[in-house]
This record gives structure tokens, C-alpha cells and sequence, in this order.
């Protein structure tokens, strides 16, 4: 990985986004690598690096979401099961509850959070937890 990030640096470029193969059945890491100043580019210029590991579980503010949505006990539960990729069936099994408890839990998630689908219910789950770094930076 340092390496191709240096022979990537050498190019003189302002930035650059670009995958780097991992082993065989996992995703690449996604590299983003953009110029902070206007000084020279190449070893001595000064560049940020951000390296995206999609097979990493991403970090949510589970607290951000209670507080911010009023989740209860169980729907932070399911909520967990979903951020996990869990299928409603799936997590009624983790769970230990029926599919038609789920499905509950899922009706009040939608309404409280403002989605119509899993997809987006997801979506706005993960930009509501990353709410704090975007205000800190």
C-alpha cells in the first residue's frame, strides 16, 4: 500500500482516487489521496491520505441515534441487526423474537426516523451517527 501511495505521490498530481487489490475474495481498499497546500507536490509536499476498508464494520453512534431518533431498548436492538446487514427474518432469529415483532419494530423505526424503505432507513441511520464528526470538524 505505501508504496503505491508514493509512486501515486511522484505523479504531481493535485489528487487521486484509486483502488488497491487485497486478497483474493475481498474488496479493495479505496484510496483517496488529495494535496493540502499549494507547495510542491511529491515527497515533500504535504497530501492527505484516506484509506475506506469496506470490509470493516463501520463505526455508529449507537448513543447519537437513541437520543436523537428516542429509540427504545428493543428498537436499538433491531437497529444494531440491520446496521449489521441482517434481513428482518434474520434478525427476529438473532433476536429471538417473531418476524412479526420485527416487522413492528420495524413500522415505528420507519415513522420515527422519517424512511419508507430499509434501504433508506439504513442510509439515515449512518449520516445521523456521523453527525458529531462533521460538526467537530
Amino acid at each position: 500500500m505505501h508504496a503505491e501511495i508514493r509512486s501515486r505521490l511522484q505523479l504531481d498530481s493535485g489528487g487521486a482516487v484509486f483502488g488497491l487489490a487485497r486478497m483474493k475474495g475481498q474488496a479493495p481498499w479505496i484510496v483517496w489521496l488529495t494535496r493540502l497546500s499549494e507547495r510542491p507536490a511529491g515527497p515533500n509536499g504535504w497530501h492527505l491520505c484516506f484509506v475506506f476498508d469496506f470490509e470493516r464494520q463501520p463505526d455508529v453512534a449507537m448513543g447519537v441515534l437513541r437520543e436523537a431518533f428516542r429509540l427504545t431498548r428493543a428498537e436499538m436492538r433491531l437497529v444494531e441487526q440491520i446496521l449489521l446487514g441482517k434481513t428482518p427474518a434474520e434478525a427476529a432469529e438473532a433476536l429471538g423474537v417473531t418476524i412479526h415483532t420485527v416487522r413492528t419494530y420495524l413500522k415505528r423505526l420507519y415513522h420515527k426516523v422519517g424512511a419508507r424503505s430499509q434501504a433508506t432507513l439504513v442510509r439515515k441511520l449512518i449520516q445521523a451517527s456521523s453527525l458529531p464528526v462533521l460538526l467537530a470538524a
